[in-house]
């Protein structure tokens, strides 16, 4: 509340403290005084205060009544205090009428007034007050006395300007965003707002099915206040994309039914599948300069070209020791899917030691990977035949697949490009049983079980066309009722 004068009002009693009236005028039982003062205020807490006082003293019964009447004006000083009211203390002086005297006076005092209403404030007060000695009496005529009681003040309110912070046209007291303009969409719900739009997007809150994203500069026309949804970020929207949570990368394939998509490599060649002339077939180590991704021409399929190929068409392996028999056949017959080799790898009974005997064959294949780098990855399969129990026939064919590897490595292959694996008994090739279940006679049990004691490479990377991958391998037959060690 503005206030700029103040009514204040005090009513109390108190005593005479000065000798010359206690004794002389008798002037020693209680009087009672009243006050009113005007206030201006020159800031909320301090004021100039104008002042009339009535002071009425009792005499003995000899004395006639004494009376005092004080014009004077003063500082006042009142901090508010929380809530709870002010705390105040003054001080004022002026001219004081003591019968026919006229003499200068001075007052002081201390009070607090509880706030019981916005403009009326009201608690004790205590003052003490000085009349001073009169020069033309040549006895002394001091006076000081104290009072204790009651004082008020009454705050006249002004007119407060009733104010429009955010300058909207709606004032404060209706406004329920004082400070931020309505604009030129208000809020039908909130006097004085702007309609919320938390995204800033332009589609209001209420409109918005994506309130905290921005609809940006492809609005989803499905979903007001949406971008138009990209899953994989690559510039295509997913209602266009084939290839939704794939970027199309820097390669996007060219083929409209394929929109969105990366242009993909089938035969894992380099060559992507736009340009490749040969999508399902690997362009190997020899490509066809006249026929992006394809290899050149190889008559017998043994992956040397025709033009190397001492023998193109009979299949067989790289020669570079001996180029008069490249690409013919030896130990080795190299085809998409497999090196095969044609003369078994021996090992030393139930181990893993390769015997020297088997040398010449691991040497060819170790030419053939060296004269074939775009072989990236084969493994090496070790097989047992069924003359043991299955746990230490699949370990021992582990073994065995290992320790080819370490001979290849160990004469200049890659590591990266080799694995190994062993199967025991579980892939045959060769049956140990007849059509009706029965074991083979002991001639012919002996040459199935030695065929399916074998080492295989077989071709991982790349992987071979879909029509010459490996079939499933056949299921194991039945246990053999008897059993035999291992060759």
């Amino acid at each position: 509340m503005v206030s700029r004068l103040s009514l204040r009002g005090e009513l109390g009693s108190g005593l005479m403290i000065s000798s010359l009236q206690r004794s002389a005028l008798a002037l020693d039982s209680a009087h009672v005084q009243a006050t009113g003062r005007i206030g201006f205020n020159v800031v909320d807490w301090l004021s100039i205060q104008l002042s009339v006082n009535n002071g009425f003293f009792l005499a003995g019964q000899d004395q006639a009544t004494g009376r005092t009447l004080a014009l004077q004006g003063g500082l006042r000083i009142e901090p508010m205090i929380g809530t709870v009211g002010r705390l105040w203390a003054d001080v004022n002086g002026g001219y004081v009428a003591t019968g026919t005297q006229r003499r200068p006076g001075l007052d002081v005092g201390l009070g607090f007034e509880f706030q019981a209403a916005r403009w009326l404030g009201i608690g004790p007060y205590a003052r003490y007050h000085l009349v001073f000695h009169d020069s033309a009496v040549n006895a002394p005529s001091e006076a000081a006395y104290v009072a204790f009681g009651l004082s008020f003040t009454l705050r006249v309110p002004e007119d407060e300007p009733i104010l429009d912070r955010d300058r909207d046209g709606v004032l404060d007291p209706d406004d329920q965003c004082v400070d931020v303009p309505q604009g030129a969409t208000p809020d039908p719900a909130r006097r004085g707002c702007p309609r919320p739009d938390r995204d800033g997007d332009g589609v209001f809150d209420n409109e918005d099915q994506c309130v905290d994203v921005p609809q940006g500069a492809t609005p989803d026309p499905a979903r007001r206040g949406c971008p138009r949804p990209d899953a994989d970020g690559d510039g295509v929207f997913d209602n266009e994309d084939r290839c939704v949570t794939t970027p199309m990368g820097a390669n996007p394939d060219p083929d409209p039914a394929r929109r969105g998509c990366p242009d993909g490599d089938d035969d894992n060649d380099g060559v992507l599948n736009s340009r490749d002339l040969c999508r399902t077939e690997h362009q190997t180590s020899n490509p066809d300069p006249n026929r992006l991704g394809c290899p050149e021409r190889d008559t017998d399929g043994d992956r040397i070209p025709d033009r190397l190929d001492r023998c193109p068409s009979e299949p067989g392996m790289p020669n570079t020791e001996n180029p008069a028999r490249h690409g013919c056949p030896g130990l080795v017959v190299l085809t998409n899917r497999v090196i095969r080799i044609t003369q078994p790898v021996y090992f030393a009974t139930a181990a893993d030691a390769i015997l020297p005997t088997s040398f010449p064959v691991l040497e060819a294949v170790r030419m053939t990977l060296q004269a074939t780098p775009d072989l990236r990855r084969v493994s090496i399969e070790g097989h047992t035949d069924d003359a043991n129990d299955d746990a230490s026939n699949l370990d021992l064919s582990n073994r065995r697949a290992a320790s080819v590897m370490r001979y290849l490595v160990e004469h200049g292959i890659d590591a990266g490009r080799l694995e190994a694996h062993g199967f025991g008994e579980a892939r045959p090739i060769q049956p140990i049983t007849d059509s009706r279940g029965r074991a083979l006679r002991r001639r012919a049990l002996d040459a199935a079980r030695q065929a399916n004691r074998r080492v295989e490479f077989r071709i991982v990377d790349p992987a071979p066309p879909a029509d010459q991958a490996p079939s499933t391998p056949p299921a194991p037959p039945p246990p053999s009722p008897r059993r035999r060690r291992h060759h």
